[in-house]
């Protein structure tokens, strides 16, 4: 049976606005979504007995908390689900194998488990399918998860809707100078539904009052994604705006101290990443940046890494063992 493997790339949002409730249940997202260079390896194996397994092993992250997750529940296997039924491929026979080399911590709010899933369904793309136009590769994403699709285009995006509408800011085979920085994780995971429960107002937080879905101006956002295309770090750091920061800094304090301590350590802007927990400081060069992961006083997880606003995640394959 053939095999494919794809290097995944995490991400960080350099902008990311609430900017209300769908009737879907879902959030209506508005976001500047930018690959960075901490890849998630991926290797898909086909099997014809239909079965679907996953092995997760950590390299330099804690996995034990999605090693706990029913295997239906991860979001490399409901990929798998997810190109069976854009094909219209029988479950019974078409399973396979993954196996996921993970560097991205879980729970950062930065894309681990969607870079897994991006990168089951690039390898299942060039397996089964390979001249699948893009339009149902991304619908395939858009069904397993919010930040999928973005990942799935690969390079900078403009994500909006509840992540199912993604447009690239460079055209393709265009090309922007990378941006530096350092990307910290506190250590605790942070769950995205409390998030956003607490963000409508249904925590039970001070009286359980309805708070205000937080967005930016548009010309905010238009000034993100015009220092992405331009490779400008400074003006990016000035548009940098997360519309969740607020209320992740109330549940997780420990979010806002290392945001501070990336400011105080020379960063030109500091934000939280999706969700959180983890925060990214911007650098105005690879030599800062690493300054400014060694003046972290706290041993906590911290990478110096650069944005991928060229980058495509391609699967290599198939290969037949």
């Amino acid at each position: 049976m053939a095999t494919a493997s794809a290097e995944a790339p995490g991400k960080i949002n350099l902008s990311l606005e609430i900017l209300g409730k769908r009737a879907d249940g879902y959030h209506e997202l508005r976001s500047v979504v930018v690959p960075v260079s901490l890849f998630e390896s991926v290797t898909v194996s086909e099997r014809d007995d239909g079965a679907v397994t996953c092995e997760t092993v950590g390299d330099g992250v804690d996995v034990s908390e999605l090693r706990a997750l029913p295997a239906e529940r991860q979001l490399a296997v409901r990929a798998v689900r997810a190109m069976q039924r854009e094909l219209g491929r029988d479950p019974s026979r078409c399973g396979c194998d993954i196996r996921v080399v993970k560097r991205v911590p879980i729970g950062a709010g930065m894309g681990g488990g969607s870079a897994d899933a991006a990168g089951v369904l690039a390898c299942l793309k060039a397996l089964w399918a390979p001249d699948l136009p893009e339009n149902r590769f991304l619908a395939a994403g858009a069904a397993v998860g919010s930040d999928v699709p973005a990942l799935q285009l690969g390079g900078a995006v403009l994500m909006e809707g509840r992540g199912e509408r993604v447009r690239r800011i460079l055209p393709p085979g265009a090309s922007a100078p990378p941006m530096w920085l350092v990307a910290a994780f506190p250590g605790e995971s942070v769950s995205t539904k409390a998030v956003y429960d607490a963000c409508d107002g249904r925590d039970g937080g001070q009286g359980g009052e309805r708070r205000p879905l937080l967005t930016s101006s548009r010309g905010s956002c238009e000034n993100c994604v015009r220092s992405v295309r331009n490779g400008d770090v400074e003006a990016c750091a000035r548009a940098l705006f997360n519309g969740l920061q607020d209320i992740v800094f109330r549940l997780h304090p420990s979010t806002e101290r290392f945001c501070l301590a990336l400011r105080e350590g020379g960063a030109l802007g500091s934000l939280l990443s999706g969700s959180g927990s983890a925060v990214f400081g911007l650098a105005r060069s690879r030599e800062s940046a690493e300054a400014i992961r060694r003046g972290l006083r706290e041993r906590i997880w911290c990478n110096v890494l650069r944005t991928l606003p060229d980058g495509v995640m391609a699967a290599h394959g198939p290969l037949v063992p």
